[in-house]
C-alpha cells in the first residue's frame, strides 16, 4: 500500500529541483517567460486572433472602397466583382465568422491570463470551494456562473481579473451585429468622374413663312412628353441653362461653365388685325416681322411675310409679331397669342368676321433673352470648383448660321429661342401651329385635328402661358444641345449617391480587438506585477492537474477524505473557505479563515503565502501576513 510522502520527503523532492523553502540562495522563480514557453497556445491564439480578425478587417475596409453598383457615364469607377455583390450575404457570413474566430482567440489568451492570475488572487483573499469553481468557470468564459463568481470578490485584484474574464467573454458577441453593421449598404455621396460632348447651337436662319418651314422634330417629342408628364422633364430648376440636361441628370451634383439663357417675359393685353384684302376678310392676321431690320438680310429684303394664316377653328394660334436685337448679345421677339373664339385670362377682344368665329382673344407677350457664360452649380454638395472648371457650353463655341453677319450670328441663335412656342407643334394646311389646353396640365398641346372640338377654349391665363413658353426654350436647349458633332469630351467631377458600404463603419470594428488587446497587455503587466510582489514561485494555470498538485495539503486530505468516505453522497465540501499558502513545507490550499479548523489542527493559517516554521502540530509560529520565505 502506497503511503503519502512525509514533509521531510516533500522537502527532498524539493531540494533536488531547486526549491528548498528557506533556502540560500533564493531559488528561481517561474515567471512571465518560462509560463508562456510551457503554454505555447496562449501566444499562438494571440497571433491567429489577430491575423484573423485583421484579415477580416482589411477586406471589410476594401469593400468599402468599391461600388455596389456603378453608373454607365461614370470613369473609373471602383466597383466590386459581380460575385459578391450579388452574394453579399454570403461574403457577410463568412467574415462574421472570420472575425468572430479572431475575437475567441483572443479572449482565449486574455482568460488563459485571467486564469493564472487566480494563484496570487488566493494569496489576497479566500474562497469557498464552490467560489473558487465558480470563479475558475468564469475566467474559462462561463457566463452562467458569472454571478456566482461575483459573490465571491473580496478585493480589487479579484475584481478587475473578474471583470476582465467577462469583458473578453461577451465582446465576441458584438462581432455578429457589428459586422452586419458594416456590410448594410447604404447611399453614400461619391465623387466620380464622366465624359460630357460640350456643343449646342443652331446653324439655319429663323423665317416666319407662309407655309411654316421651320420644324424640329425633337423639340416636338421633348415638349409634348414634359408637358403630358411634367415630372419626365430632367432638371427642371435649370430650364435656363444651355445643357443637355438628360445626360446629366443622372450624374448628381457638379459643378461647371456653361450658357445661361437669362429669359424674362412680359405679358400684355393686345388687338390683333385681321386681313382684309378687296373688301374681304380673311383667315390671317398681319404682323410686323418684314418691317423690322434683319441684319441677315440685304437692306431692304424681306425674311418673313407680313401676314400669317391660321385655321378657322376656336383653339389657341399664336405668331411671332416683331423681334429686335438689343445687342451682341441679347435678342427680344413679341409672340401673340390669340384664343378663337376663346377666352385668355387679361387678354384684349377682338371682333373676327371668319364663319362661326366671331372673336378672339389675344395677348403679346415679349421674350427677351440674353445669352451669359456663367457658372452652373447642380445640387447641394457640388465639389469645390477647381481651377479650371469644365466647360460644358460656351457663347464663343456654338454653332451659329454662316449666312449671318459676324455682329449678329449669336442673335440669330437667340431668335430661335424666343420662338420657341411656334416650334412645339405642326403645321396644318400651311397655316399657324395651333393648341388645345390639357385637362391635366393645364399647357397648350399640339392640336392637328381637322374638325372643331367640342369643348369650350377656355382656362388660358397670362401665367400659364408664360410657363409656356419657358417650357419651349426648355426644349429647344435640350434638342440642340449636342447636334454639333464631335467635339473633345470634357471631364466633370460630379458628386452623386451611389450605393456602397460605409466607409466609416469597417473603424468600428477595431474598437473589440483593441479593447481585448488592452485587456491582455493589462493582466499580462497586472499579474506578473502581482506574481512578483508575492514571491510566487511559480506562474501557472489552474487546471485540474495544477489544482491537484495544490491539493496534497494535509488539512486539505483530511478535509476532502472525510468527505470522500461518503461516497454515495454529492460532495459537501463547496462551503469549505481555502486561500494559498504553505503547511507543514507542503505549497497549497490551507485553511482559509471563517472555517473552523478541524482533525489534526495543523498549524495552517496561512495568513498569506506564510511558511510555518513550527514541528509540531499547533505549535508552530506563523509568519506575518504576505511574508513568504522562499
Amino acid at each position: 500500500m502506497t503511503t503519502s510522502p512525509t514533509p521531510r520527503d516533500i522537502r527532498r523532492l524539493a531540494s533536488d529541483h531547486d526549491c528548498v523553502y528557506g533556502a540560500h540562495p533564493t531559488p528561481r522563480r517561474l515567471g512571465w517567460w518560462p509560463f508562456v514557453a510551457t503554454h505555447l497556445s496562449l501566444p499562438a491564439a494571440l497571433v491567429a486572433g489577430i491575423i484573423f480578425v485583421v484579415v477580416a478587417i482589411v477586406y471589410t475596409n476594401e469593400m468599402s472602397k468599391q461600388m455596389l453598383e456603378c453608373p454607365s457615364w461614370a470613369n473609373g469607377c471602383r466597383m466590386a466583382d459581380r460575385w459578391t455583390v450579388e452574394n453579399l450575404g454570403t461574403v457577410q457570413g463568412i467574415i462574421t465568422m472570420v472575425y468572430l474566430i479572431g475575437m475567441v482567440a483572443l479572449a482565449y489568451a486574455a482568460l488563459g491570463l485571467c486564469e493564472a492570475t487566480v494563484w496570487p488572487l488566493l494569496h489576497k483573499q479566500s474562497f469557498t470551494i464552490n467560489g473558487l469553481n465558480a470563479y475558475l468557470s468564469a475566467t474559462r468564459g462561463s457566463i452562467m456562473l458569472a454571478p456566482r463568481a461575483v459573490m465571491s470578490v473580496r478585493s480589487l485584484a479579484a475584481g478587475f481579473a473578474l471583470a476582465c474574464a467577462l469583458a473578453v467573454t461577451l465582446l465576441p458577441f458584438a462581432a455578429t451585429p457589428m459586422v452586419g453593421h458594416a456590410y448594410s449598404p447604404s447611399f453614400e455621396s461619391v465623387q466620380l468622374e464622366s465624359n460630357y460632348t460640350p456643343g449646342g447651337g443652331i446653324s439655319d436662319l429663323y423665317a416666319q413663312t407662309n407655309p411654316p418651314t421651320s420644324v424640329m422634330v425633337r423639340v416636338l417629342a421633348e415638349y409634348n412628353t414634359w408637358a403630358t408628364d411634367p415630372s419626365s422633364e430632367p432638371m427642371p430648376a435649370y430650364r435656363d441653362w444651355y445643357i443637355d440636361r438628360e445626360a446629366l441628370s443622372e450624374r448628381g451634383d457638379f459643378t461647371a461653365k456653361a450658357v445661361r439663357l437669362q429669359t424674362s417675359t412680359s405679358c400684355r393685353p393686345h388687338h390683333v388685325q385681321q386681313l382684309n384684302q378687296d373688301n374681304l376678310w380673311w383667315n390671317a392676321f398681319r404682323t410686323n416681322m418684314t418691317r423690322t431690320n434683319n441684319s441677315s438680310t440685304a437692306p431692304g429684303e424681306n425674311n418673313s411675310t407680313a401676314e400669317v394664316w391660321i385655321r378657322p377653328q376656336p383653339q389657341l394660334t399664336l405668331w411671332a409679331d416683331d423681334f429686335e436685337f438689343v445687342s451682341d448679345r441679347r435678342t427680344r421677339t413679341t409672340l401673340i397669342f390669340a384664343a378663337l373664339n376663346g377666352v385668355i385670362e387679361g387678354g384684349s377682344r377682338t371682333p373676327l368676321l371668319l364663319g362661326n368665329l366671331t372673336s378672339t382673344s389675344s395677348i403679346a407677350c415679349d421674350v427677351d433673352i440674353e445669352a451669359v457664360d456663367d457658372t452652373l452649380s447642380v445640387g447641394t454638395n457640388a465639389p469645390l470648383p477647381p481651377d479650371n472648371l469644365p466647360v460644358l457650353s460656351s457663347t464663343t463655341t456654338l454653332t451659329l448660321s454662316a449666312a449671318a453677319s459676324p455682329e449678329t450670328r449669336l442673335n440669330e441663335l437667340l431668335l430661335w429661342f424666343t420662338v420657341a412656342p411656334l416650334l412645339t407643334s405642326t403645321s396644318v394646311d400651311g397655316t399657324q401651329p395651333m393648341f388645345t389646353n390639357s385637362t391635366t396640365t393645364g399647357l397648350p398641346l399640339a392640336y392637328t385635328a381637322s374638325s372643331s372640338p367640342h369643348t369650350p377654349n377656355t382656362g388660358w391665363t397670362t401665367a400659364g402661358l408664360q410657363h409656356f413658353i419657358r417650357l419651349s426654350i426648355g426644349a429647344l436647349a435640350q434638342a440642340t444641345a449636342s447636334q454639333t458633332g464631335t467635339i473633345p469630351l470634357t471631364l466633370i467631377t460630379t458628386t452623386t449617391p451611389l450605393k456602397k458600404l460605409s466607409a466609416t463603419r469597417p473603424l468600428l470594428l477595431l474598437i473589440p480587438p483593441l479593447l481585448t488587446l488592452t485587456i491582455i497587455l493589462s493582466l499580462a503587466i497586472y499579474t506578473t506585477h502581482l506574481h512578483a510582489q508575492l514571491s510566487i514561485p511559480v506562474m501557472r494555470l489552474a487546471d485540474v492537474g495544477e489544482v491537484l498538485k495544490s491539493a496534497q495539503t494535509a488539512w486539505l486530505r483530511e478535509v476532502v477524505g472525510a468527505d470522500a468516505a461518503r461516497a454515495y453522497l454529492p460532495q459537501e465540501i463547496g462551503g469549505v473557505r481555502v486561500r494559498w499558502g504553505v503547511e507543514g513545507g507542503v505549497v497549497g490550499f490551507v485553511d482559509g479563515p471563517g472555517y473552523p479548523k478541524g482533525g489534526s489542527g495543523e498549524g495552517g493559517g496561512a495568513g498569506g503565502f506564510a511558511v510555518g516554521r513550527g514541528k509540531g502540530k499547533g505549535k508552530g509560529k506563523e509568519k506575518k501576513s504576505g511574508e513568504v520565505i522562499v
